[in-house]
């Protein structure tokens, strides 16, 4: 009667836990760049298309350690999942508010 669980895990990916800590960041970035361009009316300084650029950049780099985590033989399963969505959602988001220029 003791089943193993493929979701339990004694070890998380360390490649997800820096993917998903990315993704915060990004997110940060991403959320101030849009704020300080609404308080500018779209005419702020040269840092708030750098925080829209950096929200993308981390997004890309967190999505390249979910996938170095995906071969990874850690466990974390749901965690390596997460990862990889929320930072190709993000990605996604960004280019979405340069396609319509809100950042």
């Amino acid at each position: 009667m003791n089943k193993k669980n493929v979701y339990s895990v004694k070890s998380i990916s360390i490649d997800a836990v820096i993917s998903c800590i990315l993704a915060v960041i990004s997110f940060a970035c991403q959320i101030a760049a849009v704020v300080l361009s609404y308080m500018y009316s779209g005419k702020g300084p040269k840092i708030v298309g750098l925080l829209g650029i950096a929200g993308l950049l981390m997004a890309f780099t967190g999505l390249m350690f979910s996938k170095s985590a995906w071969k990874s033989p850690d466990g974390g399963i749901i965690m390596k999942r997460v990862s990889g969505l929320i930072n190709v959602v993000l990605m996604l988001i960004a280019v979405v508010l340069y396609i319509l220029g809100w950042v």
